[in-house]
């Protein structure tokens, strides 16, 4: 565990870091309940995108989204009575991060073989503060 070095003290960090984060929250909070006042004013589709330009030249757009989510078993098996270029299924191989770790830091040898194809970086730290 490193020291600060400079004459702010932990404790003050970790406050304005919870000051911070509450400022944040709040201005998120905002901006979205400003987003959901413009919609009411110009609408939206259901899907896809619209621009609106404004009497000061300043253009808006508002786009639409639907997401989709899926029992993909039942979708499957339902699919099966389309033709394969019309059923809406993709299988994509993903990397899988708990079996690389695993490999990792217990199969080194079996590690060696496939760490050729993968690219391991640190990501971003994250801190969390229990008030």
């Amino acid at each position: 565990m490193t020291t600060a070095t400079t004459d702010v003290s932990i404790e003050h960090l970790v406050l304005d870091l919870v000051d911070a984060k509450t400022e944040e929250n709040k201005a998120n909070k905002r901006r979205v309940e400003i987003e959901e006042k413009i919609i009411a004013l110009l609408g939206k589709r259901e899907e896809g995108s619209q621009t609106h330009e404004l009497a000061n030249g300043v253009k808006v757009t508002i786009t639409g989204k639907i997401s989709y989510k899926a029992d993909m078993s039942m979708l499957v098996q339902l699919a099966a009575a389309l033709p394969e270029n019309m059923r809406p299924i993709k299988i994509e191989p993903k990397l899988d991060e708990t079996g690389c770790k695993y490999l990792r830091n217990n199969e080194p040898d079996a590690w060696r073989v496939i760490a050729p194809a993968i690219t391991t970086k640190a990501a971003k730290a994250s801190v969390e503060v229990k008030v």
